[in-house]
């Protein structure tokens, strides 16, 4: 059984796939690396007592948003997504 099924006639598609799930694995590795990074910095900075608890959740939650918005930008271009 296939774990992928292309409907497609073009063996292009298969290159673009590829492209695409390298620039999806980047993107994961790219953002779970900010998150851990960015969070790390929060919690430090909470126990140091140079940032409030407050201000540190705000900070974390918006880390989250943009990082979720960043995570629904396209990994193709028009014309890759047009062949």
């Amino acid at each position: 059984m296939a774990d992928i099924t292309i409907s497609s006639e073009s063996l292009y598609r298969l290159l673009v796939l590829r492209k695409l799930s390298t620039q999806l694995m980047r993107r994961i590795r790219f953002q779970y690396r900010f998150i851990i990074s960015f969070n790390a910095l929060l919690i430090a900075l909470g126990v140091l007592g140079i940032l409030p608890p407050a201000s540190s959740a705000l900070l974390h939650n918006g880390s989250t948003i943009l990082t979720g918005l960043k995570s629904m930008t396209d990994l193709l271009d028009e014309k890759e997504k047009e062949e």
